[in-house]
């Protein structure tokens, strides 16, 4: 072979093999390319389809993306487990049923593989997939809340806590833990009434039980949480109010800032008739949630029973400011004005025969305010009734002819025993 044969035959491989890498990679570009366009293509088929509620369509598409790219659309696997989620619940035998609900399992399982940082949040929609279509996988469903929970009880979401809860309850052997989840829920909302009920029923000796949260307690006395748990548990449990207050204002003295704490610590005060220990309790609460309702109702309970009539009005007054509905605050309002007659007809005149007509004037206020609280339903009966029990003390024609007070001509009633007051009525 001569050389210039040589030389032609190097050269052309060398051709080749430089043009050999770019034809690779046009190749691969255009596999890419043709790839990038069926997953757009059924992605806009998929989402049309879903829309239209064609399931059967959109189930061909989906299908098709899972197998060319199933991470490629952030809100895919959430809207395919929609999907399979309403055609589980509409199948209309068993059998169709069960394999829909097994490809929707799958289908979660896929999305926890394939988006690993969202696997909190699947884990615990699998927890819940799996309580609603299979009556007889209740172990699975617990380890699927687990895996979505991961033992942070202070931060989970408070609906599949309280469904752990329930499912722990279920077995003899999870039982403690349901006990353990409960207390951590009531630890975040006190006034659960569901987790409240469902403690109290898992509670077999609440007393002995006690006692496991007061040694609980004094083995650890740092942990917070344990000492809310031992309070609550005399609160809830066992009803020793005078026992929860004093742990309750152990928890206020470490965390001052927990609303909670305070509202707790209130309610048990209350329960003691300490009155003014409850008022400072439920002022604190208002301080912390000043557009709280609920605060400022109990702060106005609390200091009535202390007879301190004007701040009970005030504060009635903030809350029904925050709901014009509610009826709570007139019944308040209404039983100021009651106890403000009674003192001081008995304290200041010497008894009901001493009865002026300023005092039947204040008794048509508390009427006024019975009738507010009545367009609540919930308080509607009890205002009525207790309305009608005051009409026989409200001034009559002759009471009004021999004080000469024009009918129909507004009283101010500002004096005497009822300076705070500071209202008028029109007999």
């Amino acid at each position: 072979m001569t050389r210039s044969v040589h030389t032609l035959f190097a050269f052309i491989l060398f051709v080749v093999l430089a043009v050999q890498p770019f034809a690779a990679q046009a190749q691969e570009n255009g596999e890419d390319q043709e790839k990038e366009r069926l997953l757009r293509r059924n992605w806009s088929l998929f989402l049309e389809y879903f829309k239209t509620n064609d399931y059967k369509a959109a189930k061909r598409a989906g299908w098709q993306i899972l197998e060319l790219d199933p991470a490629r659309f952030t809100t895919f696997h959430s809207k395919m487990i929609d999907l399979y989620d309403s055609l589980a619940t509409r199948a209309e035998d068993s059998v169709l049923q069960k394999e829909t609900a097994d490809t929707l399992i799958w289908l979660i399982d896929n999305a926890i593989q394939t988006f690993p940082d969202s696997k909190a949040e699947f884990s615990l929609l699998k927890g819940y997939q799996l309580e609603r279509q299979f009556p007889d996988r209740d172990k699975d469903a617990i380890c699927a809340y687990e895996e979505g929970i991961n033992s942070d009880y202070a931060n989970a979401d408070m609906y599949s806590l309280m469904r752990l809860a329930l499912l722990y309850s279920k077995y003899p052997e999870t039982k403690q833990q349901a006990v353990t989840v409960l207390q951590a829920i009531i630890l975040r909302d006190p006034n659960n009434e569901t987790a409240q009920n469902l403690l109290k029923s898992l509670m077999e000796n609440p007393e002995e039980y006690i006692g496991v949260l007061r040694d609980a307690y004094y083995a650890d006395p740092e942990n917070t949480t344990k000492l809310y748990e031992l309070a609550n548990g005399f609160y809830e449990l066992v009803q020793e109010y005078d026992s929860a207050a004093v742990y309750f204002k152990k928890l206020t003295t470490i965390s001052p800032d927990v609303k909670n704490y305070w509202q707790r610590l209130g309610a048990s005060l209350l329960f003691i008739e300490d009155y003014k220990g409850a008022s400072t309790a439920y002022k604190r609460v208002t301080e912390l949630d000043r557009e709280s309702k609920e605060a400022w109702m109990n702060l106005s309970r609390s200091v009535l029973q202390e007879g301190k009539l004007s701040d009970a009005r005030s504060h009635a007054e903030k809350a029904s400011a925050l709901d014009p509905s509610w009826g709570a605050p007139h019944m308040v309002i209404a039983n100021a004005y009651e106890m403000a007659v009674s003192r001081c007809v008995e304290g200041t005149r010497g008894g009901w025969a001493n009865m002026k007509v300023i005092d039947k004037m204040v008794y048509i206020l508390a009427q006024t305010e019975y009738g507010r609280a009545a367009q609540d339903p919930t308080y509607a009966s009890q205002a009525r009734e207790r309305s009608k029990t005051l009409n026989s003390l409200t001034p009559t024609a002759e009471d009004l002819f021999v004080n000469k007070i024009p009918k129909g001509v507004p009283y101010a009633i500002n004096k005497d025993c009822y300076g705070w007051i500071g209202r008028s009525v029109t007999p």
